[in-house]
């Protein structure tokens, strides 16, 4: 990766273009993990437009500029005092743990960004300067290689709770999987950082976080959703989330990875002609190259490394079009004989490296 130590006297990158509504924000698995850590809204809006308006895949150009009242729209106030956002840019350079895994039972610590420089225009609106840490540039660029969640920033901008922020982005990461699923109710505390005594019973964090999250992200968002407790006798143990269908392709929206990456129309229909939805699923990673009994080898060996969790379906696809999109690579360089054998022994070596 490119090391410059200082800002280019005029960012790769200057301004957001005719609105947010024109840009995708294309977040790696890895930064996911973000929500775990104390990033309020304010940091999160900050870093989705740094990634919104860069090219993804052209990592010698890092630096952005936002300008004009860019960033007080991002937060949402007419003006920001320098106190304000100096403890957003503080926040936005603390240490930050990553969940990689890529690292067997491990984490990467780093600073998001090398630099900042904020300064008021003649109009008093603040100009912003930032530069994508080294360390933090193998989660930011070409995410293909991580697996990444792709959504339009427009979606994100008006949200006014963290906790809407945090569902939303959880909402859509299972959409790739499903539309209507349950998730133990413990584990969604603790992902929306509900976990204090405040929410322990279901009616207080119903009423104090989810019932306001539906509205705000059903209202501000093309995430449209409906949700419902499910009890285990008179105890609520889990929420059943149902999302609406929305199209594949956002209108209008264009990004690098539709060209490298394109969506087809009937993905639900290749996905039914598999045994079971979990194998439609996952073929899904693999565009679905390969047939019901590939996929039913492919997944046995993804077992072994992801067994299962509440999010464990998630993880095998991210994980599986990873190892895909590296077949994809090399396939592109050199004549590979056997692309499910070259998969399928991709996958095996992790497995063997699991067991060291």
């Amino acid at each position: 990766m490119p090391r410059r130590k200082k800002l280019p006297s005029i960012p790769d990158y200057t301004g957001t273009g005719i609105g947010p509504e024109n840009l995708l924000v294309q977040k790696t698995n890895p930064l996911m993990s973000l929500s775990e850590t104390g990033l309020t809204l304010a940091e999160f809006k900050i870093l989705d437009a740094y990634l919104a308006r860069i090219n993804s895949h052209d990592p010698d150009k890092r630096f952005i500029r936002l300008e004009k009242g860019e960033i007080e729209r991002l937060l949402g106030v007419s003006q920001i005092k320098p106190g304000d956002l100096e403890k957003r840019i503080d926040n936005l350079f603390q240490t930050v743990t990553i969940r990689d895994k890529n690292l067997s039972k491990g984490f990467c610590k780093i600073a998001l960004f090398e630099k900042a420089t904020c300064y008021q225009d003649d109009n008093g609106l603040w100009q912003v300067d930032l530069g994508a840490s080294p360390s933090a540039m193998q989660y930011i660029f070409n995410p293909e290689r991580l697996g990444y969640l792709r959504y339009s920033l427009r979606n994100v901008i008006k949200l006014t709770s963290r906790y809407s922020y945090v569902l939303f982005l959880y909402l859509e990461q299972n959409r790739h999987m499903h539309l209507c699923w349950e998730v133990d109710l413990n584990d969604l505390k603790a992902l929306l950082r509900c976990t204090a005594d405040t929410y322990k019973a279901y009616y207080r964090f119903n009423e104090l976080v989810l019932s306001k999250s539906c509205k705000e992200l059903n209202e501000k968002t093309d995430c449209k959703f409906t949700y419902e407790p499910v009890k285990r006798g008179r105890t609520v143990k889990a929420i059943r989330f149902t999302l609406e269908t929305i199209a594949n392709q956002l209108d209008g929206q264009l990004s690098l990875a539709d060209i490298m990456e394109p969506q087809t129309i009937d993905d639900d229909e290749k996905a039914s002609t598999y045994s079971t939805e979990l194998l439609g699923f996952l073929a899904n990673a693999c565009d679905f190259e390969f047939n019901d009994h590939e996929m039913r080898v492919l997944l046995d060996l993804i077992l072994q490394i992801y067994p299962y969790s509440h999010d464990g379906s998630i993880d095998r696809f991210n994980y599986l079009r990873q190892k895909y999109n590296i077949l994809t690579l090399y396939a592109s360089k050199q004549k590979i004989t056997s692309r499910f054998g070259y998969l399928k022994a991709l996958i095996e070596i992790d497995i063997k490296e699991q067991v060291k």
